[in-house]
């Protein structure tokens, strides 16, 4: 196993994912990896074919996001011609930069959130995972659990309560990158359900 052991895979599988999720991505737009992060590289009418921050760590989690993400900027790229509006746009939706937050969401909705998904997800040999098997258990604690128990949650999701569980571990460590990927999957998960919140319509509309 690599010293670069990452999430909750080896780096080996991680490298064999990676190649099937580079497949995965538009025509137009591909994944690139450097370091520990993962970036979108494409081309626009005014700049030449280059990498850019997606905000995707170089994991299974981030690999998926990633993919989805090159789907979106193709089709923003379609249907843009504005390029002032687009770099705006991807920076809001793209890198989401200092955006961590919905306050509607408390930490613990969050997590449990984040723990659905995980046993939904099947694991690296792509066997569903149980929650009745200790290894799946040990996986999800690894992942997730032994980071999330520090946070508060009642609290909603704020800057300073992540950044507070980060700063517990030494920046550049293993267990560093594994806390920062368990805290974007907060991010992501809180990102999602702003958006889902803002895009249905509000009741009193309703007849």
């Amino acid at each position: 196993m690599s010293k670069d052991y990452n999430h909750e895979v080896g780096y080996e599988t991680l490298r064999t994912e990676w190649e099937l999720q580079k497949k995965r991505t538009p025509r137009g737009v591909t994944l690139v990896k450097g370091g520990s992060n993962i970036y979108l590289q494409f081309k626009t009418s005014n700049k030449s074919r280059s990498k850019y921050n997606c905000n995707c760590v170089f994991s299974i989690d981030g690999m998926h996001e990633a993919v989805r993400k090159s789907h979106l900027v193709k089709g923003k790229l379609k249907s843009l011609d504005n390029e002032v509006e687009f770099w705006n746009w991807y920076k809001e939706e793209i890198e989401e930069a200092e955006r961590l937050i919905d306050n509607r969401l408390t930490i613990g909705d969050a997590i449990a959130k984040v723990e659905a998904d995980f046993w939904d997800r099947p694991d690296r040999r792509r066997r569903q995972r149980d929650k009745n098997n200790p290894s799946d258990a040990s996986s999800w604690n690894d992942t997730y659990g032994r980071f999330y128990k520090h946070l508060p949650l009642n609290e909603t999701i704020s800057f300073q309560s992540i950044k507070k569980t980060t700063d517990k571990w030494r920046k550049g460590t293993k267990t560093y990158k594994g806390v920062v990927s368990a805290m974007k999957k907060l991010a992501i998960i809180s990102h999602r359900n702003r958006r889902c919140a803002e895009s249905r319509p509000s009741k009193r509309y309703i007849r």
